[in-house]
């Protein structure tokens, strides 16, 4: 296989998973060091300066990376990278790493100063570093910092830097106060609670509605034009090059998928588990009762509860493999036990432990046979990436030689795709979705001028396409003779709703002077609704109600009655209930919002001391490098 090959898009998301592992390792750990251990050559390029520091294209590049993989969790690994950059994410990143810089320049102006002997010793007290005897394990520690790729200097500057910024902002952070009738009084407004009577008229109701002549309905047409104009509409002819075109015409021979299988015999083998109970106590003497008295025939269950005072549930360790118990002890003891038996009591920094194992799961190994077809399968998709990487560089020379997207596509028997006008969400002129239309193909139409070729782009992981635009039709208004029916619709439903509205203010004045909602109710042929008590967040309704009637609602005093409207229906309401919000009865909400109020604060300060030291220390951003990272 080439060297220098392009990576296929199976690798370029593997390759970006390291990334990331690497970006997660570094937040996670801090700084260490590694002796002689030398770190790949990174750009050194400045995308920004703040007084003496620098943001390197490196440190730019990796947080970026970061954040779009966290985003790629919500949205799918369709997410790219243009598209962060479409929402502000690097420019963001680019103002985290600004400000985490500026607060590292005014540690150094104040003479902060973090040692060699903190750093050590803040690592060294790092459980995640630690053997299972509970001391700093440096084999373990060097195999996390080699997986990471940095060196001692760079390792222990991260750490620094990172010490540093706690250090100057801790008199922010330590120095906030909020008292408690802030927390209080913050609490009873957030969860106050209140319930309403309510009349709903729907504006489909109301069908003692005017004639419209031909006048009214062009001119509501002419005053609404954008509700009645037609979206940009794109066609293109498409190309896709794609795995499961050439897939089964892969060979792979039983020789490959033996020799695949014995690369990968352990991924075969489900390690023995076992269900395994405890019973742990914090004295010997305690756990040798327990252990006498289950000897003597007792239930273990029923002993741990009357000596130790432990319910059954906490009892389960779970089912486990050896692997996944963290303390060696314990592990050896329990892949030691016959089914159904106890062990005598283990002694670990945890305290005294009594071991039962109720149920043994066999180790399997899946033989070559079972899972032949499956790993068949996978050659052939490797095989048919490269296939297609080939085939995607011949195509991209066909191009280069004048071929039209087109002609290349027959000779290299490419499917071809002519698709009719589209809009940017992937409706065709009628509204319907446009079957097999991914949103990447339409993002790229939309993109590419007309009458031009797009760049060859991939396809998810199955593959690549590219696009020629034929035709761009602009947004206009429809034509009244065409769409006469969905004008007349909404004029009509524009009625309705000046109608109900009309109702509604008439009945506001006449309950104002005294009239009351059953009333109402009776002269409109409605029932009177009572809702659920809810929240001023709306949290709480089963009944959709419009945002200005719940706002109303709770800036409302005694039977105020208020009113709001949605798009299909009016509301008139009066307050029901008023339940008021008791911060004594939830200590784990006052601390919430303590906890909230004091961050908030902080935050705010530090965001007024990074303005200050941006404008003492001086920022410089290199846009074009900025630019020339993604």
């Amino acid at each position: 296989m080439p060297e220098n090959k392009k990576k296929t898009f199976r690798e370029t998301l593997l390759s970006w998973g390291a990334k990331i592992l690497l970006a997660l390792l570094i937040l996670s750990f801090g700084v260490w060091g590694i002796g002689d251990y030398v770190a790949p050559q990174q750009n050194t390029a400045a995308i920004a300066s703040i007084g003496n520091s620098k943001i390197t294209v490196a440190e730019f590049r990796n947080e970026v990376l970061f954040q779009v993989s966290r985003l790629q969790k919500v949205f799918g690994n369709n997410f790219t990278i243009q598209q962060a950059k479409a929402m502000g994410i690097t420019q963001n990143v680019l103002n985290t790493l600004i400000q985490r810089k500026i607060f590292s320049e005014g540690a150094k102006e104040m003479g902060l100063i973090i040692s060699d002997n903190l750093v050590s010793r803040e690592i060294r007290n790092d459980d995640r570093f630690k053997s299972e005897t509970g001391t700093f394990n440096r084999l373990r520690f060097d195999e996390i910092i080699q997986r990471a790729g940095l060196n001692e200097t760079s390792y222990i500057s991260l750490y620094k830097t990172q010490l540093l910024q706690n250090q100057f902002l801790s008199s922010i952070n330590n120095g906030v106060y909020v008292s408690q009738s802030q927390i209080d009084s913050i609490y009873k407004y957030r969860n106050e609670k209140r319930a309403m009577n309510f009349i709903e008229l729907k504006h489909s109701l109301l069908t003692d509605i005017p004639t419209a002549s031909e006048e009214d309905l062009k001119l509501f047409h002419k005053k609404n034009a954008k509700q009645f104009t037609a979206p940009e509409y794109r066609s293109i002819t498409l190309v896709r090059l794609q795995i499961e075109d050439i897939i089964n015409e892969i060979e792979v021979s039983d020789a490959e998928i033996k020799d695949y299988y014995n690369d990968k015999f352990d991924e075969f083998k489900t390690p023995e588990k076992r269900k395994i109970e405890q019973i742990l106590v914090s004295d010997k003497t305690k756990s040798e009762k327990i252990y006498q008295r289950i000897l003597a025939g007792e239930l273990y269950k029923k002993v741990a509860k009357d000596v130790a005072n432990l319910s059954p549930l906490s009892l389960k360790l779970g089912t486990l493999t050896r692997g996944q118990i963290p303390v060696k002890k314990l592990a050896d003891m329990a892949f030691n036990m016959a089914e159904n038996t106890i062990s005598k009591p283990v002694k670990t920094p945890l305290g005294w432990h009594i071991l039962r194992v109720t149920k043994i799961i066999p180790a399997k190994q899946e033989m070559l046979n079972q899972v032949q077809a499956k790993l068949k399968k996978e050659i052939a998709e490797e095989k048919a990436v490269e296939a297609l990487y080939n085939l995607s560089n011949k195509y991209e020379d066909e191009l280069g030689s004048g071929s039209s997207i087109e002609e290349a596509a027959k000779r290299l028997n490419f499917k071809v795709q002519k698709i009719l006008p589209f809009d940017a969400q992937g409706f065709d002129m009628s509204n319907k979705k446009i079957q097999g239309l991914n949103q990447t193909i339409v993002k790229v139409a939309f993109t590419t001028n007309l009458g031009q070729d797009s760049a060859l782009t991939d396809f998810e992981d199955s593959g690549y396409f590219i696009l020629h635009v034929n035709d761009i039709q602009a947004p206009n208004i429809r034509p009244f003779g065409k769409i006469r029916s969905k004008v007349l619709k909404a004029w009509r439903q524009n009625q309705q709703a000046i109608a109900a509205e009309k109702k509604i203010v008439s009945f506001l004045s006449r309950l104002k002077g005294g009239m009351k909602l059953t009333d109402v109710a009776k002269e409109l042929r409605l029932n009177v609704q009572t809702s659920s008590v809810f929240l001023r967040t709306g949290e709480g309704l089963k009944t959709q109600i419009p945002g200005e009637l719940i706002t109303g609602l709770f800036k409302a005093n005694g039977k105020e009655v208020v009113s709001g409207t949605s798009d299909n229906a009016s509301f008139i309401a009066q307050i029901q209930t008023i339940k008021s919000a008791d911060p004594d009865k939830n200590k784990e909400g006052r601390i919430a919002i303590k906890r909230q109020l004091m961050e908030n604060i902080a935050s705010d300060m530090s965001t007024q001391l990074a303005n200050a030291l941006r404008k003492k220390l001086g920022v410089t951003i290199n846009h074009d490098v900025v630019d020339s990272v993604f």
